[in-house]
């Protein structure tokens, strides 16, 4: 691998936890703007979300149910252009007064410094039983 491709690769990982302090751990919406390429789609889930305008909207929604939510990113792996990064999620939910943690992995397809595909799953079943106090697994 060529030391282009090298710089390449640890310039769309830092871009990628880029996203995650500023847009969620500074809450700077603007940077949606910066990162997100304006034809760019984040599957969340089986959710499609097309475009800046509407992630800032999904944004906007997170942070209505959530105070004092911090992002702490952990490994990422990088190949071409594509870079996995895992993350764990903390905040308190708002209506509960609960606070929560769980974890997620986001996938981005980076083009000219900004995403233009994502995929992100996180522990929702987690996330809900933290809110009910349920402990049930289904293993």
């Amino acid at each position: 691998m060529s030391a282009e491709a090298v710089i390449t690769l640890e310039h769309n990982k830092a871009l990628t936890r880029r996203w995650f302090e500023e847009v969620w751990n500074q809450s700077r919406r603007d940077a949606i703007f910066e990162l997100f390429a304006a034809e760019c789609v984040l599957y969340e889930g089986h959710t499609p979300i097309r475009g800046p305008q509407e992630f800032a909207e999904f944004h906007d929604r997170i942070r209505a149910q959530f105070d004092d939510i911090k992002i702490t990113p952990g490994i990422s792996l990088a190949e071409d252009d594509l870079v996995s990064l895992r993350w764990t999620v903390s905040g308190i939910h708002k209506a509960t007064g609960k606070s929560t943690k769980v974890t997620g992995i986001s996938i981005v397809r980076v083009k000219d410094g900004r995403f233009v595909e994502a995929w992100q799953n996180w522990d929702a079943a987690s996330m809900a039983a933290q809110l009910t106090g349920s402990s049930v697994s289904p293993f």
